[in-house]
């Protein structure tokens, strides 16, 4: 199954049922491809980024209206009140630096009763998955960064560069591009705009090729284990 296909069943499981028609937004769209693959299935999608990354489907999208950017200042999604039946996420919520802000404008751009389901990498994911740094989402000190980058550790487009220049343009994207909240901030924050919002990996996990077994979802601690790794967020509008 694809990221969207799981995040739409696990909306199902979770008793939003997302039917074929539904008026879905692509928050964080970055090239458009979910925003094409939840079209040719049916949906009628949307999807907004605050800047769009090279795609086949870019172009067409943007000239079909299909794709807004996101205004920064002040922060607001570009549509109107109550628009969407669902919107979903993946791996953006980590770049997400105004949470506030921005739950309050889902919750703005949800239709009554609809919901949200937004995948991220855990705060404390072993490696962090942008710059291969062992605990980078939590230790993002120069020379933590520094002493990974002297073993060895690159992501793929930092091949053949020195320690230093890896080191500083890890610090760089790190501090400037991530905000890994814990998951109890990022409670706090939800409950300013949702009566109904929580996690949900164990039920996402259900549509993962790895934890698809009964016996596997039965595990104790698997629920641990799997926030440890990755979140899935939820919110549903209440009023």
């Amino acid at each position: 199954m694809k990221g969207w296909q799981k995040l739409i069943a696990t909306a199902g499981d979770l008793g939003s049922p997302i039917a074929q028609g539904a008026k879905i937004l692509d928050f964080g769209c970055g090239n458009g491809d979910t925003v094409h693959a939840l079209r040719m299935n049916g949906f009628d999608a949307h999807g907004c980024d605050f800047h769009f990354k090279p795609g086949e489907n870019v172009e067409r999208l943007n000239r079909e209206g299909l794709l807004a950017t996101i205004e920064p200042v002040p922060y607001r999604l570009p549509y109107k009140d109550s628009t969407f039946d669902f919107i979903l996420s993946q791996q953006v919520f980590e770049h997400v630096q105004n949470y506030g802000e921005t739950f309050s404008e889902i919750h703005r751009v949800l239709k009554v009763g609809a919901m949200g389901l937004h995948v991220f990498p855990s705060r404390y994911r072993p490696i962090e998955s942008h710059v291969f740094v062992p605990f980078a989402s939590i230790i993002q000190n120069y020379w933590w960064l520094r002493l990974w980058a002297q073993l060895g550790v690159r992501n793929p487009s930092q091949v053949g560069m020195d320690a230093r220049q890896v080191a500083k343009l890890n610090y760089d994207y790190l501090t400037n591009n991530t905000n890994y909240l814990s998951e109890r901030r990022i409670s706090k924050l939800l409950d300013l705009c949702f009566d109904e919002h929580g996690f949900c990996e164990k039920q996402a996990a259900r549509y993962t090729r790895l934890v698809n077994q009964k016996w596997i979802l039965g595990l104790p601690f698997l629920s641990i284990l799997l926030k440890n790794y990755t979140r899935v967020m939820y919110m549903r509008r209440g009023n």
